[in-house]
């Protein structure tokens, strides 16, 4: 009796273990209205992740399902903290990267033949140009959102931060928050933008997990990335997220090759670049992550 009771307690054993062995695997996986929307099983409770964040639990069966971001490349990584699979998306168009040239200037009206607004050369701006960026604890469809798809949408709680997605830099939403939305001379400019980080009292209203050294000044091609040449007060494109910056000059990290006392503005205002004195003139301060 006793070895019954022990093999059937045995077998109940192996049988929860096999369960919760459930390899990761996926039901459907398409693009519908712009987002991805997955389904599939794994192991019960399962934390299930989706480009790195966190988008869903398992249930006790093992069954999951999330609308999450659509990843460029149309095939996302998918995991639940025990195996890891790329997961290719039906009804999916791979976003094309860059091979070659500069980015379009914005201009669209043409002042003369043969000018930029009559060929507007240059790579096209992917669309949505910007990504208001949210937490995934935060990702949960309040208010009208879509739960899970990696955009700050309807009344979520946004983490702070823009991503351009032309270029794959993460601006901070407030763009000119670093230093206390106050001009600084250029080596303060250095030192706010490097120590910007989640919880800084500066107004940037950040709480996306960074830490001082993350961001830094941006460089003058960094900047001039955001400039729209078809618009000026400010001259930036259409439709940006940008909140709180100020119509007006920004410091760049670079040292003008010419004058090493100088370093390079940008004008939000008309888009205009020039030298000017680190030590003399007080301008605005943003700060940017990533880049290669």
């Amino acid at each position: 009796m006793k070895k019954i009771f022990s093999a059937t307690v045995a077998l109940a054993v192996m049988a929860i273990f096999i369960s919760s062995a459930q390899a990761i695997s996926i039901s459907s996986a398409s693009v519908q209205s712009g987002v991805a929307v997955v389904q599939g099983r794994a192991a019960s409770n399962a934390n299930i992740s989706w480009e790195g964040g966190n988008v869903a639990t398992a249930n006790n069966r093992g069954r999951f399902s999330f609308s999450g971001s659509v990843p460029a490349d149309c095939v996302g990584t998918l995991s639940d903290g025990v195996d890891t699979i790329d997961v290719a998306l039906a009804n999916c168009t791979p976003t094309p990267e860059p091979t070659g040239g500069v980015f379009k200037t914005g201009q669209t009206t043409s002042f003369a033949a043969g000018d930029d607004g009559d060929l507007e050369k240059g790579v096209a701006s992917p669309n949505p140009r910007f990504t208001v960026n949210v937490n995934a604890a935060a990702d949960d469809g309040a208010g009208g959102g879509i739960g899970g798809n990696g955009i700050c949408d309807g009344t979520e709680i946004c983490n702070g931060t823009v991503t351009d997605n032309l270029t794959g830099l993460t601006w901070p939403r407030a763009l000119d928050c670093v230093g206390g939305n106050t001009t600084q001379i250029w080596a303060n400019a250095l030192a706010a933008a490097n120590a910007l980080a989640d919880g800084s009292t500066e107004g940037c209203g950040l709480s996306d997990g960074s830490v001082a050294g993350d961001w830094r000044l941006p460089n003058r091609n960094e900047l001039t990335s955001l400039l729209d040449s078809g618009t000026s007060g400010p001259a930036l494109p259409a439709g940006h997220p940008f909140v709180n910056f100020s119509v007006s000059y920004y410091w760049s990290s670079t040292t003008s090759a010419g004058n090493a006392g100088n370093a390079w503005v940008v004008s939000f205002n008309d888009g205009s670049v020039n030298s000017v004195l680190k030590s003399l003139v007080f301008n605005f301060v943003t700060a940017v992550r990533g880049g290669s």
